[in-house]
């Protein structure tokens, strides 16, 4: 009897726990986090600037500014300047007395007419005198080279250069004589016309221990 009592509990405690059992609701599967793929950022495109390639680029040829006379007469009020006599053959008068002047850098004839005369015109005779110096281009005159001029013989001012004696050096040239002298290579003319027969008779070259004439001045001093 009691053992079947027993059954009975037994059986009755198993199927309440079976029935537990089923009763209890399976725990759910909790998904794994889904990794969302990473675009990878967009790479910003750099346009790289052309490269030209170098160029030499090509440097002009220097102009040469002429200096151009004046088509007319260009009058200039003056009270006084020094007029020329001159025969009508464009000579000048007997009564003028003729003189030297020496061409400065930067003058042309206009210049040097209204220098000396006072009057920019008087370049037309100035050229007439010098024409066959110059040449055929009244605008085309070199610096250290020498004009003949006129005056009346009374304005005419006499002057005499001095001079010192350059014993020349190993490595001189007439050019870096007359620069160190002159304070300007292209006078090196005025040396040579200076010693002009003793550098002739060397086949025109300078050699160590020559001696050379050199004007303390170039243009006079009044």
């Amino acid at each position: 009897m009691k053992t079947k009592k027993g059954l009975l509990i037994s059986s009755t405690v198993c199927g309440v726990l079976i029935w537990g059992a089923c009763a209890k609701p399976a725990a759910e599967e909790v998904p794994s986090p889904v990794e969302e793929e990473v675009a990878p950022p967009v790479e910003e495109v750099v346009e790289m600037p052309l490269v030209e390639e170098d160029t030499i680029p090509e440097v002009p040829e220097p102009v040469v500014e002429e200096v151009v006379m004046p088509e007319e007469p260009v009058i200039i009020p003056q009270e006084e300047y020094a007029d020329i006599e001159q025969e009508p053959d464009g000579t000048p008068h007997p009564d003028s007395a003729a003189y030297w002047y020496m061409i400065r850098p930067n003058d042309y004839l206009t210049k040097i007419a209204y220098i000396e005369y006072g009057n920019p015109n008087e370049w037309r005779r100035i050229y007439s005198w010098n024409r066959e110096r110059i040449g055929d281009n009244p605008n085309l005159i070199y610096p250290y080279y020498s004009l003949q001029l006129y005056k009346p013989e009374a304005e005419v001012k006499e002057w005499d250069y001095d001079y010192l004696i350059h014993t020349v050096e190993t490595g001189e040239t007439l050019w870096s004589i007359a620069g160190e002298e002159y304070g300007d290579g292209i006078a090196w003319i005025v040396i040579f016309w200076d010693n002009e027969e003793l550098l002739n008779s060397n086949a025109g070259r300078i050699k160590p221990g020559m001696e050379l004439r050199i004007r303390t001045t170039l243009w006079p001093d009044y």
